[in-house]
């Protein structure tokens, strides 16, 4: 697989933040020409998945290094714990996103503009083309923990959350030989048997005896 960055970038900034902005330009023109806004939202970790020669702390310092200098800027979202990046430093620096840029995974026609790319080995990554497109479908381990705290699981969506991401990442996101076409109802049986493994679990030993009779009440209104 083909990775490409300006050589410009890589002077500037070093070689990850380069390779992280060409990621970001990536996704923002995608997203543009879809009729988006000219930003994309990607957790750090998502990242390293398609930038598999960068780790998540360099990743991080790459960004910050970006944002620091005004390549980008970033926005919250909320509940979601990933982050919105833009080009430029205020919403209305915002850079053109209508000129050409460069892709993820193919050079663009730019003669004026001197590139480099990275070849790295990721046969583990090749998949057909439907296997692709099932990528983009799934869920983020930042995605599917805040699920989880959505649903009523706060005391337990980081542990419960990687836990799920990391068993369906595993299968390839297939259930009985078939794509996954909705993993929340999943998470949510998985959170409803975390609830009545830790309901059983404080039940063993109950002793009434030791409750007064308004504790005694709550229990079992309340478990």
């Amino acid at each position: 697989m083909k990775y490409w960055f300006e050589v410009e970038d890589a002077q500037r900034w070093g070689l990850s933040a380069a390779a992280v902005l060409a990621h970001l330009k990536y996704w923002i023109e995608r997203n543009t020409s879809a009729g988006e806004a000219p930003c994309m939202t990607q957790g750090m970790r998502e990242m390293a998945e398609y930038l598999p020669f960068l780790t998540v702390p360099q990743i991080k310092g790459a960004l910050r290094k970006l944002e620091a200098d005004g390549a980008i800027y970033r926005e919250g979202n909320g509940f979601d714990r990933r982050r919105t990046y833009c080009l430029g430093t205020i919403p209305a620096n915002r850079w053109d996103e209508t000129e050409p840029s460069m892709g993820q995974n193919q050079p663009i026609d730019e003669p004026n503009l001197a590139r480099v790319h990275i070849e790295t080995n990721t046969s583990k990554r090749t998949r057909d083309n439907a296997r692709e497109e099932l990528e983009y479908q799934r869920p983020s381990e930042e995605e599917v923990v805040e699920y989880f705290r959505d649903i009523g699981g706060t005391d337990v969506a980081d542990q419960l959350g990687q836990e799920f991401h990391t068993h369906y990442e595993s299968t390839g996101w297939i259930v009985s030989g078939t794509p996954m076409a909705k993993w929340k109802p999943k998470a949510r049986s998985w959170l409803s048997r975390m609830r009545n493994k830790q309901s059983n679990e404080r039940r063993k030993g109950f002793n009434p005896a030791g409750f007064t009779p308004d504790g005694l009440k709550d229990f079992i209104d309340n478990g």
